[in-house]
C-alpha cells in the first residue's frame, strides 16, 4: 500500500495531502486488474467507483450514433477518471478500456463523498483540484470543437506536458505511446493532418520531434497559440 499511496500523491487532485489522507482514501479503495483489451466500463453504465490508474494505460472514449470510436483521452499512472460522479453523476459520461494490462485504484465513490463530508481540509483540496482540472478539460473540449489542427495538437501536446512530460532544463520532453493515425483519432483529425501540423510546430522552433518522443521547446508560445478560440 505504501507504494499506491506514493502514486496517489503524486496525483493533481491529491497533491496537497498528507499521509493521514492518503491512509483514508486508501482505506476505501481496491485494486482491480484489467486485461489488454477488457472493457472496465461503458458509457451510460450505473457509477459506482471513480479510478486512478495504477500501471498500464486506460483508453477513454465513446462512440458516435454511427459507431465511430472518439477517443477523449488516454491515461497513464497517477491519472484520475470518472471523477464526474462526485458532481452527482448517476452513470459514466463515457467508456473505459485497458490498452495493456493495467491496475486501477477503484474507490467507492459513495464512501468518498462520506468522506469529504467529514473532513474539511481533504474536501477543500480536492475540489479545487477538481474544479480547476474541469474548468480545463471545458476549454479542452471547446478546442476540439471549434479549434483549428493547430489549436487541436498544440493543446494536445500541453496536456501530456503537465501530466507526463519530463524537464529537461527549459524544455519539457513528452514521449509519445500512440501513433499519429491515435492522435488524430482523438483529436478529430486526419492522420496526414496531424503529421504536417507537428511539421509547422517544429519548423516554427516551438518543438523537436524524433520517433519517439516530443520535445516542446517553447511552452509560453504553444500555450498562447492552444488558447486561441
Amino acid at each position: 500500500m505504501k507504494d499506491i499511496s506514493g502514486i496517489i500523491q503524486k496525483s493533481e487532485y491529491f497533491s496537497g495531502l498528507n499521509a493521514e489522507m492518503m491512509g483514508k482514501i486508501v482505506g476505501i479503495s481496491r485494486i482491480v486488474e484489467i486485461k489488454k483489451g477488457e472493457i472496465l466500463f461503458s458509457q451510460d453504465d450505473s457509477g459506482k467507483n471513480i479510478y486512478m490508474v495504477l500501471s498500464g494505460r486506460i483508453k477513454i472514449f465513446k462512440l458516435s450514433t454511427a459507431g465511430k470510436e472518439f477517443i477523449i483521452k488516454i491515461l497513464n499512472p497517477g491519472e484520475l477518471f470518472a471523477e464526474s460522479l462526485l458532481f452527482k453523476e448517476k452513470f459514466y459520461p463515457a467508456s473505459a478500456q485497458a490498452m495493456e494490462r493495467s491496475k486501477v485504484l477503484a474507490i467507492d465513490v459513495d464512501q468518498f463523498e462520506e468522506l469529504l463530508m467529514k473532513n474539511n481540509a481533504i474536501a477543500v483540496e480536492i475540489i479545487k483540484n477538481v474544479t480547476s482540472r474541469l474548468s480545463y478539460l471545458s476549454q479542452r473540449f471547446e478546442n476540439l470543437i471549434i479549434g483549428n489542427s493547430f489549436i487541436k495538437v498544440a493543446f494536445f501536446l500541453l496536456d501530456l506536458a503537465y501530466s507526463d512530460g519530463t524537464k529537461e532544463g527549459k524544455n519539457i520532453k513528452i514521449i509519445l505511446n500512440m501513433n499519429r493515425e491515435t492522435i488524430g483519432n482523438m483529436l478529430n483529425l486526419s492522420r496526414e493532418n496531424v503529421e504536417r501540423t507537428l511539421k509547422y510546430l517544429k519548423d516554427q522552433n516551438l518543438i523537436s520531434l524524433s520517433k519517439d518522443h516530443v520535445t516542446i521547446i517553447d511552452i509560453d508560445k504553444l500555450k498562447e497559440m492552444a488558447m486561441k478560440t
